[in-house]
């Protein structure tokens, strides 16, 4: 990653425009080193005769006025050579309008500069530069014919210098988008008649390849006028890995890891449309839920592997047992989701007799030597066009009716009717709203503390904050018993800001008895969307001070893929209010250096998948090793989870990990006894 950005500087600039952060490929690309940088007046990067007209100062005022700034113009590098530089100054404002900073990217844009001044000098010196150019460079004059084409050019559409030169531009363009495009350069063409030069944004697209094909690309448009002639240029860019990897971001932000249909979030906002066609169009559909039974013994018996194999096979069946206009996902650890669109209470139950049998007689084969059995029980819930219920009541009653058939043998279906009264499993889900509400209201949760320790970096205790709740039985319940139920009913939010608080408290309280502690928390993927959290937490440290860096926020890496924008917003927010900010489970999901790039984190978790067997496996040694080497790159710092033994904690510390935590450096305890 870091070698992709040796032509950017990324800045962070006070409101003074003093450098506040300086990123690391900026200080090869410029020759600075961060600590003779920082604190230093961005205006270091300008000519000298810029400085004197104003210009650094001038440049901020109008991001800050506009909420933006972009140019193209000369700057200076550290040898006092020059480049021409594209540079966008974006001020940065808190949720209260107020200006806090800016962020300033200067790219080196040279080649393209120089690009451009060939063209205008001759079209041999033109093409020096544009033959070794990685994006295609197309000239074209006033007329829309091709007059120069790079080899660049000729590997992205196809067609050698020979067959473009003399064409007209319309042959590289789809031809529903040619209108459009005939546009752009008829508004470039008008535009170089007031000025000597005009450029465009650069605009993404289709293009059209000598085959037929079309490959998604970025266009910069350029145009003009030397004399009376104008001419024209195009910057082209081939696009497709970043929209290949744009996807399957958005594929894991919907789909669920194991089964790969639609998760919860995606699956209820699939409801909510078809609830909302339903009553536009007069249309009927069908919700229905599934629990498969015997699942939690299969667990039990034969492992989670086991358990994650019946859950792929079920998904796909469920695929097969519906149409492809119909919606299926995992919504629960075993339960599953499916939306029977345009259909009758007839159709539908047969589409859950069907699902029940197929289930019922598929015979789960998780190996060789394993062989595990089943059933479904569903509940069905029609989705009529003149009913009023949400999508949210909607998914309570198909589970009512789920109950219904389980408390009827299991292994069947049941319809919800208006008269049914919940079973005893709805009751005892029910019950959990009860207990979390109490448990939240009269201060029942506790918390327990697990040693984050050294292994190379500060000797400052630190701890993670683990949630647990007192059960009727007085035994401590696991998160893994009440925070999906939390989530469920939506009072997820009031649990994190119960751990947040707790956490600020006690910082608090060991600061001012002289006591150096670091606390880390963790934050759901629902509370990391609600946009009041920062400002939540901006009341707890007001009222309970405590010194930058001693709470960090912990977010699940899955989680901040889910809105990337949100993740990083909040790790923004979190620094205002000097907290650091933690990507757990790095390695658990997609963990793609382009989505680090949009990411600012102060500490990296490794998944403990690749430190269990980390002494004997050298893949899981090889992938450790870069992921230090590129949170070191981002001057960040590393956690291995699950620490099991002296032996993975010294070949940690010759890898170069900042900090272990497992059962081998320290076991969870009460808080009561961490002051002790």
């Amino acid at each position: 990653m870091v070698e992709s950005l040796q032509d950017h500087a990324i800045l962070m600039l006070d409101t003074s425009g003093r450098i506040a952060s300086w990123h690391v490929g900026g200080e090869r690309f410029k020759g600075w080193e961060a600590e003779e940088i920082m604190g230093r007046s961005h205006a270091l990067f300008y000519l000298e005769e810029d400085i004197a007209a104003g210009r650094p100062a001038d440049e901020l005022a109008v991001a800050g006025e506009h909420g933006r700034f972009e140019e193209q113009h000369w700057r200076v590098r550290r040898d006092g050579s020059r480049f021409w530089a594209s540079v966008v100054i974006t001020a940065v404002r808190d949720s209260e309008g107020v200006l806090r900073g800016y962020g300033e990217v200067i790219r080196d844009v040279t080649d393209h500069y120089a690009a451009i001044q060939a063209l205008r000098r001759s079209e041999s010196r033109f093409r020096c530069v544009t033959e070794t150019a990685v994006d295609a460079i197309i000239a074209f004059d006033g007329g829309r014919r091709i007059v120069s084409w790079n080899a660049a050019a000729a590997r992205l559409y196809g067609y050698t210098a020979e067959q473009a030169i003399g064409r007209p531009i319309s042959m590289l363009v789809p031809e529903f988008l040619r209108r459009e495009v005939d546009e752009i350069v008829t508004a470039a063409a008008a535009a170089t008649d007031r000025s000597e030069r005009f450029a465009i944004k650069p605009v993404e697209g289709p293009a059209l390849r000598a085959d037929g094909t079309l490959v998604p690309v970025e266009v910069a448009f350029s145009s003009w006028r030397a004399g009376a002639e104008r001419h024209f240029s195009a910057i082209v860019r081939d696009i497709t890995d970043r929209k290949r990897h744009e996807r399957e971001l958005q594929q894991l932000a919907d789909h669920d890891s194991i089964t790969h249909l639609f998760n919860r979030r995606r699956f209820e906002h699939e409801l909510e449309r078809i609830v909302s066609e339903c009553a536009r169009y007069d249309r009927t559909a069908a919700l229905l839920t599934l629990d498969l039974d015997g699942f939690k013994e299969v667990n039990d018996l034969h492992g989670h592997a086991a358990g994650d194999e019946i859950l792929i096979k079920i998904g796909r069946l469920l695929e097969r047992s519906v149409r492809d206009t119909d919606v299926v996902g995992r919504i629960g650890g075993d339960e599953f989701g499916v939306v029977v669109q345009e259909t009758d209470r007839a159709e539908a139950a047969s589409v859950a007799r069907k699902i029940v049998e197929a289930i019922r007689g598929s015979g789960m084969v998780i190996s060789e030597l394993v062989r595990a059995q089943v059933t479904a029980s569903v509940g069905v819930a029609m989705i009529e066009p003149s009913g009023e219920a949400t999508a949210a009541e909607l998914l309570v009653g198909a589970d009512r009716a789920m109950y219904r058939a389980k408390a009827a043998g299991r292994d069947g279906y049941a319809f919800l009717a208006a008269a049914d009264d919940p079973g005893p499993e709805l009751v005892a889900r029910r019950s959990w709203i009860a207990r979390l509400r109490d448990s939240l209201d009269n201060d029942r949760f506790e918390l327990h503390a697990q040693p984050i320790v050294t292994l190379g970096g500060d000797g400052a205790p630190r701890y993670e904050l683990l949630l647990r709740m007192r059960g009727e039985d007085e035994r401590l319940l696991a998160p893994s018993a009440f925070l999906a139920s939390a989530e469920r009913f939506d009072l997820i939010g009031e649990v994190d800001r119960w751990v947040l608080a707790r956490a600020v408290d006690l910082l608090h309280e060991h600061h001012r008895a002289g006591r150096e502690i670091t606390l880390t928390v963790n934050l759901s993927g629902k509370t990391m969307n609600d946009e009041s959290i920062a400002r939540d937490l901006a009341a707890m440290i007001e009222a309970r001070p405590i010194p930058r860096g001693a709470l960090i926020v912990e977010v699940t890496e899955t989680a901040a893929i889910a809105d990337i924008e949100r993740a990083a917003r909040l790790a923004r927010e979190l620094r205002n209010l000097g907290c650091d900010f933690a990507l757990d489970d790095f390695g658990a999901g997609f963990s793609s250096l382009h989505y680090l790039k949009h990411l600012e984190f102060d500490y990296l978790k490794i998944d403990g998948e690749f430190v269990v067997g980390l002494v004997a496996n050298p893949a899981d040694q090889l992938v450790v090793r870069a992921v230090v080497d590129i949170a070191r790159g981002l001057g960040s710092r590393t956690i291995a989870e699950f620490v099991g033994d002296a032996e993975t904690v010294s070949l940690l510390q010759d890898i170069g990990v900042d900090y272990g935590q497992g059962f081998h450096l320290g076991r969870p305890r009460p808080l009561e006894r961490l002051a002790a």
